[in-house]
């Protein structure tokens, strides 16, 4: 499921969201093809020094998951192709 993850420092990120199970304290949810939705409206991948695809993050550190609007997917969908 493609998600928009607000993070604790501010950031939006536009990922596919997949909640997995982990130790207390370990990261528990894999987001897959994340980009970072910028302020002035731009969708650009997120953490372009590395070629890895999926990563792990706490759900500690995440404010809240919503889903994205129709122009926002459209966005994220063209910048991951």
């Amino acid at each position: 499921m493609i998600k928009c993850l607000v993070l604790l420092n501010g950031s939006i990120l536009i990922a596919k969201v997949e909640e997995i199970t982990a130790e207390l304290g370990d990261p528990d949810c894999q987001i897959s093809d994340v980009c970072l939705f910028n302020s002035d409206g731009t969708v650009t991948p997120w953490l372009s020094f590395t070629d890895q695809t999926e990563l792990l993050v706490r759900s500690e550190n995440i404010l809240t998951l919503v889903e994205p609007n129709k122009d926002i997917l459209k966005l994220y969908l063209e910048t991951i192709t």
